[in-house]
């Protein structure tokens, strides 16, 4: 009964535009060292998950009981696995956000294996009537992207309800090319060393002046 009472409180806070009943979108977003999930949905499905434990209203107050319940709960949303293993988040966080949509974010370390099989097996706890979307967005070459198209969508139910894909590893970042190094240049020999002029042009007087000395001398 408490659990009744809550929900339909939950259904008379919701406005128009937000995520009504148990209405999911989820994002797998692909980095060059991660994988994100992000489960968008509603109030109601967020107080489904934590069944009698949910709080009366989803107040503030109500909020940040239910915060850290949600974020306990978040990693049985869904099963994962990569090249046939299972795979499981290594951080999770769950958020209110505009609209009373509840964010659900779990992150991965990038798969190493392909396909991965993304199964929201949160689907059994609803009706088969009720539906969801998986979309694929590959950010490896830049987590900064704008319209990204997806690599892969679908629409899920409970009959339905896991998506396969694969991507290839990214690419090792290329080395720069160190430029040519120049070829070594020959050290020039040693200069010989330079006599002084003076020395010289001394040493040729003497030659002279004794030449002279010796032409005098030999006149009669």
């Amino acid at each position: 009964m408490r659990f009744l009472i809550a929900t339909l409180l939950l259904l008379a806070v919701c406005t128009a535009g937000a995520h009504i009943g148990y209405e999911n979108n989820t994002e797998v977003r692909i980095f060059s060292d991660k994988m994100r999930v992000i489960a968008r949905t509603s109030v109601p499905f967020a107080w489904a998950r934590l069944g009698g434990r949910a709080p009366a209203i989803a107040d503030e107050a109500g909020r940040e009981i239910a915060r850290p319940l949600l974020i306990a709960a978040a990693p049985a949303l869904f099963e994962v696995t990569a090249g046939g293993q299972r795979i499981h988040p290594v951080a999770v966080d769950c958020a209110f956000e505009v609209e009373n949509d509840v964010a659900f974010i779990l992150n991965f370390e990038r798969p190493v294996a392909w396909p991965v099989v993304l199964d929201a097996v949160f689907l059994k706890q609803f009706g088969p009537l009720d539906t969801g979307t998986i979309s694929v967005y590959d950010y490896t070459a830049s987590r900064f992207s704008r319209d990204l198209k997806p690599i892969a969508e679908k629409v899920i139910s409970q009959g339905d309800s896991s998506l396969s894909f694969s991507l290839a590893a990214p690419a090792p970042a290329e080395k720069q090319a160190m430029p040519p190094s120049s070829p070594a240049v020959p050290a020039s020999p040693p200069n010989p060393p330079r006599i002084p002029w003076l020395i010289i042009l001394a040493g040729l007087a003497g030659i002279w002046a004794a030449w002279k000395f010796r032409r005098l001398s030999a006149r009669p």
